[in-house]
């Protein structure tokens, strides 16, 4: 790779490697200690012992100096031909156990350092996400995050698992073995020639870095297409229903089919590409060796000699195959920490403010939206100029058709997302300035569907104020008439949900919601559509606790059905973005054209439904 090839490697794993890797030095320095150690008892060990103990043992030349004092001295003399032998050959395995061990802790420590930093980059990475703007999520899909969360993350552990392990061991056993063909050589003058054959290492660096880029644009490749099966897997699944009744199942196989044959596609090319290296060095060092041999032989090398030379020339070739596939690797986990840093290191569009306002406690919970307008793009502006102030304890219905801003109008309150021009406020502070504990713990929503996990009822509920006892949990239960189901099975409060909390009606669900707002008991509480995923009957039923929830607290109360804002002491009537009336039902009905038209035909619809359900 060129210099600003290297640079730019650089730059994208500095952050990483800074935040993740360095404090874990103490794991990384032990692996290349012992990576130096393996390396050297293969590179250098292994020809050496070639060359000078497998002579010793059968005899050919007689023992180094130091070998025959020890034997002399310890051994009888018709013992010391075998002692020898057995002392030299004893050397074998020890070098090859210290090879083994070193290798062994070398793979070890850095395994672990590497899997240690991938618990703590998944983890930042899921928190980062959690926090970033809505505006963000509403730019990419859910398939594209799952995969940055576990595709990239899993692709950063791999690569520097091997990255870590190759790295250290496989640059070092091919100096050592580099080192002994140069002492061959200094020793021998027949071997200088080979150290010649050292220069046909420099012929795989173009193929390896062609490799390699290669590889890194299938890669980019491949993970869109990995996002794109995951959104497609997601969708069917949370879409069951609708697959079924539709009699879609043929037609997601087939886009699934379609989506992984493509995906496939490209991992084949990628491994093809990737696979390329080893064979071709193969061929090339069986090359060098097959005329090594010839040369060798012409100027007169021993066995010993060339078999010690052939070693080593194995572990300077060997080395270059796991370097190519080392370099093939930065270049896909290039991809995998480029996905990470860019959610890392995305821009915050609702960051916290660095001096949160001071909050007064109890927040007694008044609204206002001072010219304020908003759009989710420069293309098109969803609220227009609203001003609105709502007093602390008001109940207001927003009301109006779909698209005209209502859902905005709340998302703002929540700071989901920042206004484009004005402010809103609570209790006269902007929520732009107010800390996101602050803010989440003064607003408690109760939206159209339900948001429960896969935990037990009881931990569904106190997910509204994790720091709620037992009794204040069941207490909240209570009020929202959970104990009418929860109570009548065994397991009680703790028997666990399944996801998105299947095994329980809609209604059911709806109330596990209102508990948890309950718990939660913020001053300001939104009501989004509490009611529209259930039939009239069950809606009916759970607006007692919706009355009893909005006593007390500043209430917004999005409904499509007018049953359920009869509760409002006041109705906002919104229009393109506007809010073109504002009043009490009385009011709004006699003065509002289209508040009238759309209550009008809601008491038709109910009506209709009455006489459905009489005919049944």
């Amino acid at each position: 790779m060129s210099t600003a090839d290297n640079e730019k490697m650089w730059d994208i794993f500095k952050p990483v490697l800074r935040q993740y890797i360095l404090p874990r030095w103490y794991l990384i320095a032990g692996g290349v200690v012992a990576g130096v150690v393996a390396a050297a008892a293969a590179g250098f060990g292994l020809p050496f012992m070639t060359q000078y103990v497998f002579p010793v043992v059968f005899g050919t030349v007689p023992p180094p100096a130091w070998l025959g004092n020890l034997v002399e001295k310890s051994f009888a003399p018709e013992d010391m031909t075998v002692a020898i032998m057995w002392i030299a050959a004893g050397l074998i395995p020890l070098v090859m156990a210290i090879r083994g061990l070193a290798t062994y802790l070398n793979t070890y420590l850095l395994t672990r350092a590497g899997t240690e930093a991938l618990v703590d980059l998944r983890i930042d990475v899921f928190a980062r996400l959690q926090w970033l703007s809505f505006s963000y999520h509403d730019r990419r899909t859910r398939g594209d995050l799952m995969t940055v969360v576990l595709q990239y993350t899993t692709m950063a552990q791999q690569g520097m698992v091997t990255i870590f392990n190759e790295l250290v061991i496989q640059p070092l056993t091919l100096i050592s073995a580099g080192g002994y063909l140069i002492y061959a050589a200094c020793s021998n003058d027949e071997s200088a020639i080979l150290l010649g054959n050292l220069i046909v290492c420099c012929a795989f660096v173009p193929l390896v870095r062609s490799v390699g880029n290669r590889m890194a644009r299938h890669m980019k490749k491949a993970m869109k297409g990995m996002g794109i099966i995951t959104t497609v897997v997601e969708e069917t699944f949370s879409a069951q229903r609708e697959v079924r009744a539709f009699n879609l199942e043929s037609y997601r196989e087939s886009l699934l089919r379609s989506c992984i044959r493509r995906f496939n596609s490209i991992i084949i090319r990628m491994n093809a590409w990737k696979q390329s290296v080893a064979p071709s060095v193969e061929v090339v060092s069986s090359l060098a060796l097959a005329y090594s041999l010839y040369r060798g032989c012409s100027d007169g090398l021993t066995l010993e000699q060339f078999s010690a030379i052939a070693f080593a020339f194995y572990f300077c070739y060997e080395p270059i195959k796991h370097l190519g596939n080392v370099a093939n690797q930065c270049q896909i986990m290039a991809v995998g920490i480029k996905g990470i840093n860019e959610v890392l290191h995305a821009v915050d569009e609702t960051p916290e403010p660095a001096e949160p306002a001071k909050m007064n406690h109890p927040v007694a919970g008044a609204v206002d939206f001072e010219n304020v307008s908003f759009g989710y793009n420069e293309e098109k502006t969803v609220l227009r100029d609203i001003n609105v102030h709502v007093p602390a304890g008001q109940v207001v219905a927003l009301v109006g058709p779909s698209g005209s801003g209502k859902t905005t109008f709340i998302n703002l309150i929540c700071r989901f997302y920042d206004v484009n021009t004005g402010s809103v406020k609570i209790d006269g502070v902007d929520v732009r300035r107010i800390s996101r504990a602050d803010r989440t713990q003064s607003i408690g929503l109760v939206s159209q569907f339900a948001a429960l996990f896969r935990d037990s009822i009881y931990e569904n509920i106190r997910a509204g104020r994790p720091s709620a006892t037992r009794d204040e949990v069941l207490a909240a239960a209570r009020q929202a008439r959970v104990d009418e189901f929860a109570e009548g099975t065994p397991e009680g409060y703790d028997r666990m949900l399944g996801e998105g909390g299947s095994g329980l009606s809609g209604g059911q669900r709806q109330r596990i919601s209102i508990a948890r707002a309950f718990l939660k008991n913020a001053p300001v509480l939104i009501l989004d559509e509490a009611t529209s995923a259930l039939d009239m009957k069950s809606e009916a039923a759970i607006q007692a606790e919706l009355d009893e929830l909005a006593k007390g607290h500043t209430t917004f109360v999005i409904a499509h059905r007018f049953s359920t804002i009869r509760m409002a002491q006041r109705i906002l009537v919104f229009e393109e973005g506007r809010i073109i009336a504002d009043g009490t039902h009385a009011d709004l009905y006699e003065s509002c054209t289209l508040y009238r038209h759309l209550y009008d035909e809601q008491v038709r619809q109910a009506e209709d439904e009455n006489e459905k359900e009489v005919e049944a």
